[in-house]
């Protein structure tokens, strides 16, 4: 299912929300350092290239604001696989 992917640097490291039509993959997910968002959003499917750039465009960013990657198609398996767990919500 299509998926939108969004990243913003925190106080202690990136993190990682997902956006499925209608659907919240569960919480962000944070992680401690560039590398293990990496590992995600290479697990989503999206190039080394467009991660290296979203990565260090995010680096000059302030905190909390957040980048979005291109939409992609996400299988839910590999989104279970990183933890993220799909969860209905109503868009106001």
């Amino acid at each position: 299912m299509n998926a939108e992917v969004f990243i913003d640097r925190t106080e202690s490291g990136i993190e990682i929300t997902v956006l499925q039509a209608g659907l919240s993959s569960g919480a962000a997910h944070k992680y401690d350092s560039a590398e293990k968002a990496r590992s995600v959003l290479e697990a989503f499917g999206f190039e080394s290239d467009l991660i290296d750039q979203q990565l260090a465009s995010v680096a000059q960013m302030p905190v909390s604001k957040l980048l979005k990657f291109p939409v992609k198609d996400i299988p839910d398996e590999v989104l279970r696989d990183q933890q993220f767990t799909a969860a209905s919500f109503d868009a106001a």
